[in-house]
C-alpha cells in the first residue's frame, strides 16, 4: 500500500470539526501537505474552471459505498449485536426484499441493483478521470464509516477507479470552500443551476436564499426524487448559456447527474444535504460545521 499521510480537517467548515467529530477528524493524504494549502489549492481549480471546463466532483460516503461494496461491520457500533443483525440483514436482503431504499430517498427494484452498480462504477471510474473525488476516507473520534478506509483503494483498483494525489480530496473539502472566508468567489454575480428533486416551494426558497448571496442568475433543472440512477437529462435549454457553477444533490446517484451534465463545460459540484442549508437558513450539516455563512 502506498504511504499514506493525515491531515487535521479542524477548520474545514464554520465550527470546529475535531469537536463535531468526537474530538479529531483527520483526512488521510498521498502526500505530506497541510490542510490550507490542501483546500486552497482545491479552490482555486475550481475557480478556475468555473463556466470554462468541465469538472466534476463527486462526494462518497456510506451511502455510495454501501451500494458498490456491501454493507461492513463496524465493530465499533454498539451494540454490536445489532450491527451484526443489520449486516447480515442486508447482505441477505431480508429487509426491504421489494426494493433498494438510500437515505437521500431512492428506491431500486432488487433486480435492477447489479445493472445500476454496474453503471455507477462506470460514472465514478469517469469522473475519476476528468475530475475529482471527494471521499470519505479520514480517522475520526466517533469512528463513523472507518470500515470503509481499507477496502477502498483495493476496491477502486479492482473497477479501474483512480484515486490519487492529483484527483482526491476529502469528503468535506466540497462544502467547505462554499462556507469558509472567500465563499463570495463562487456565487457574486454568477449563474448558478440547481439539479435536483425539488418543486415549486423549495426552488423559490433557494432561489431567494442564492440572490442574498449575490447571485446574478439562478435555473433550476428539477430531477426525480427516488430514482436518480435512472434519470436521462435534456439540456437543450441550457446549452447556449453560460453556466458558472452547477450545484446537484441526488444522493448516490449524482455520479450519474454529474456525468450527462459534461456538455456544459463547467465546474459541477455534488453538495448533497448541504442543499437543505439554500432552503432553510437554520440548518446546518455534519455536526453543524456546515451553515449558510451570510
Amino acid at each position: 500500500m502506498k504511504k499514506l499521510f493525515k491531515v487535521n480537517l479542524n477548520d474545514v467548515g464554520l465550527e470546529g470539526a475535531d469537536n463535531a467529530y468526537g474530538g479529531y477528524l483527520d483526512a488521510f493524504s498521498f502526500k505530506d501537505t497541510d490542510f490550507e494549502s490542501w483546500i486552497a489549492g482545491f479552490k482555486t481549480e475550481v475557480l478556475e474552471n468555473m463556466g470554462q471546463n468541465y469538472f466534476p466532483v463527486y462526494r462518497m460516503a456510506d451511502g455510495e459505498y454501501r451500494f458498490m461494496m456491501g454493507r461492513v461491520y463496524n465493530f465499533y457500533k454498539k451494540p454490536l449485536w445489532r450491527e451484526i443483525v443489520a449486516v447480515t440483514a442486508e447482505k441477505l436482503r431480508i429487509k426491504n426484499p421489494d426494493k433498494w431504499k438510500t437515505s437521500w430517498g431512492e428506491e431500486y427494484k432488487p433486480e435492477r441493483i447489479k445493472v445500476l452498480r454496474k453503471q455507477l462504477i462506470r460514472d465514478v471510474a469517469y469522473i475519476s478521470r476528468k475530475g475529482r473525488l471527494a471521499c470519505y476516507w479520514n480517522r475520526n473520534g466517533l469512528k463513523a464509516f472507518e470500515e470503509y478506509n481499507n477496502k477502498l483503494l483495493p476496491y477502486f483498483k479492482e473497477n479501474n477507479i483512480v484515486l490519487d494525489s492529483v484527483n482526491y480530496i476529502p469528503f468535506h473539502f466540497v462544502c467547505g470552500i462554499l462556507v469558509r472566508s472567500g465563499w463570495e468567489d463562487f456565487f457574486k454575480e454568477k449563474h448558478i443551476l440547481i439539479v435536483t428533486g425539488g418543486d415549486e416551494v423549495s426552488e423559490a426558497e433557494i432561489k431567494q436564499t442564492l440572490v442574498k448571496m449575490g447571485v446574478a442568475k439562478v435555473s433550476f433543472y428539477r430531477i426525480s426524487k427516488t430514482s436518480s440512477l435512472e434519470e436521462r437529462l435534456n439540456l437543450e435549454m441550457f446549452l447556449e448559456e453560460r453556466i458558472d457553477m452547477c450545484l446537484v444533490a441526488a444522493g448516490i446517484g449524482s455520479a450519474n447527474i454529474l456525468r450527462q451534465l459534461e456538455p456544459l463545460q463547467t465546474v459541477v459540484l455534488d453538495i448533497g444535504g448541504y442543499m437543505n442549508c439554500f432552503t432553510n437558513s437554520d440548518a446546518s450539516q455534519h455536526g453543524g460545521i456546515f451553515k449558510l455563512p451570510i
